[in-house]
């Protein structure tokens, strides 16, 4: 009688002992593998002569079935039924109507299905049923239904451009340097406005540095706040100066501008007149419905020890850093969009 030797798996295939990424693929190559296979025997099935109905393959029960409807999209998932040894697939409908009278079908070897691109605020019906090896199918469940959420979407682009000069003061700390009213629907929004900052006086003699550190903040006066102004969001820093000095320790540049906390990514520093430019940014505040008025605001700040702000020049000869020079803030392009699911 002939032997025949079964090969152990080795230590370096085994699953266990993958890094963590080559696993990650497999897995997500299985279930494309999977999947495609799936829909390659449904597709088979489906034009089978050989498919029909019978009593023996299980029916799935309402008790088994959870509908969630959310933004646009409904999942439709159900527990696999017991006793079943040849599933090949599941069957799904989705329908306007509660007949049927027009479809969509889909296939999948999940209990699962989640309807994407739905149109808003309408009623759909769905219903599944098990597919088998054999090309049997068995009765549909009862049709479950669920109504999309109507959805606003509403936006804005103004293009008015503003200039403010914010100064060292000790009695107006906050000083606005844009406004805005806009009157809201109640949805979530996503809005910024572009900036350029640059001080005032491009430098003066002797390797001096004209030197400014500014803070900003969304204000916001809303129908609940009215006629108290509260701050949304993150307060942005942004650090903005310029020499004519020659420094030991590395190259100067002429004009440049810093930030910290900030959304967008650094724009490297160049000549004056070359505008240093931002975008300061509000995401995904939810705003209440009507009258809004935003403001941006800015504030020069005094105390220059902070890490975030602090840089040790080391002068070749003479020169001293002038802080709290007056910025010239020049804001445009203000673009706003709100989405309310309802």
């Amino acid at each position: 009688m002939a032997r025949v030797k079964v090969p152990r798996l080795q230590p370096e295939v085994r699953l266990r002992n993958w890094p963590a990424g080559r696993v990650s693929q497999l897995k997500l190559f299985l279930g494309h593998l999977e999947q495609a296979i799936g829909i390659s025997l449904a597709a088979q099935v489906e034009q089978s002569p050989k498919r029909k109905f019978s009593e023996f393959v299980p029916k799935i029960v309402s008790q088994s079935i959870t509908l969630d409807v959310e933004f646009r999209e409904i999942r439709f998932f159900f527990d696999v039924p017991r006793g079943q040894k040849n599933l090949l697939f599941y069957e799904f409908d989705i329908s306007l109507t509660e007949g049927f009278f027009n479809l969509d079908r889909f296939a999948s070897p999940d209990p699962s299905y989640v309807f994407a691109g739905l149109e808003d605020g309408q009623k759909y019906f769905i219903r599944a049923r098990v597919v088998t090896k054999n090309g049997e199918v068995g009765p549909f469940s009862d049709a479950q239904n669920g109504t999309t959420p109507a959805a606003q979407a509403f936006g804005i682009y103004d293009g008015t451009e503003f200039e403010v000069r914010v100064i060292d003061s000790v009695f107006y700390p906050w000083q606005v340097v844009w406004e805005r009213t806009y009157t809201a629907i109640g949805g979530k929004s996503y809005y910024s406005l572009d900036y350029d900052v640059s001080v005032f006086q491009k430098y003066t003699a002797d390797g001096n540095v004209e030197w400014a550190d500014l803070e900003f903040k969304w204000m916001d006066k809303s129908p609940s706040s009215d006629p108290i102004f509260e701050q949304v969001g993150q307060t942005f820093n942004v650090t903005t100066y310029s020499t004519n000095g020659v420094y030991s320790q590395a190259p100067f540049y002429e004009f440049a501008v810093t930030t910290n906390n900030f959304y967008t990514p650094l724009v490297m520093p160049g000549q004056w007149d070359n505008a240093k430019r931002g975008t300061f940014v509000q995401k995904f505040q939810t705003l209440e419905a009507g009258a809004h008025t935003l403001r941006l605001e800015a504030n020069m700040i005094t105390n220059h020890n902070s890490p975030e702000f602090k840089n040790d020049f080391v002068f070749s000869s003479g020169g001293q850093v002038l802080y709290a020079a007056d910025v010239g803030v020049f804001v445009k392009n203000f673009s706003i969009f709100e989405a309310l699911v309802e």
